[in-house]
């Protein structure tokens, strides 16, 4: 890994760990405002697939040991769910060259299905019943303040931070 990836992704991982942590204790739920996604996404952008994949996959844990949310065992759905917003931003960003936008979109829809699966394998395993309908309003409804939040954060940061190391190397 180079100076300069293990430096954003420690940067990332440090931001995954304080942004929560407020609204922990501020008493905003994360559920609403997705805090920890922030720094998955950017990290799909600013990193290779493999950094990426493994930011979004330890945050979640990581946040766990730290504060003990998001709790156990959502976390392991949200290592899925996280490690695929990274990977596939990567991707489709890097890779395929799509915009940033059209990435951030892919990515997005992609952890959430992620999700989805997740917490029907949890719920079969804790033998509980799989409410779709209710998993769906939670994803694309209850969050929608932190998914617009993130439709404005990550393409302005990314821009600001691509565009600044632009600059530097000319």
């Amino acid at each position: 890994m180079q100076v300069r990836n293990l430096t954003r992704a420690s940067v990332l991982l440090a931001l995954g760990i304080v942004l929560p942590s407020l609204f922990h204790l501020s008493g905003i739920p994360g559920q609403v405002f997705l805090p920890m996604h922030i720094p998955a996404l950017l990290g799909g952008f600013l990193l290779g697939s493999g950094e990426s994949f493994l930011l979004g996959v330890v945050l979640p844990p990581v946040n766990f040991l730290v504060s003990g949310m998001p709790p156990f065992p959502n976390f392991l759905v949200m290592m899925g769910e996280l490690g695929m917003y990274g990977l596939a931003s990567s991707l489709f960003f890097r890779r395929l060259r799509w915009g940033i936008v059209p990435s951030l979109f892919g990515a997005m829809l992609l952890g959430r299905v992620v999700a989805i699966f997740g917490y029907f394998v949890l719920f079969a395993i804790l033998g509980r019943g799989f409410n779709v309908l209710a998993l769906l309003q939670s994803l694309f409804v209850v969050s929608l303040p932190g998914i617009a939040i993130q439709l404005v954060a990550v393409p302005g940061l990314t821009t600001l931070i691509l565009n600044r190391e632009a600059a530097r190397n000319l």
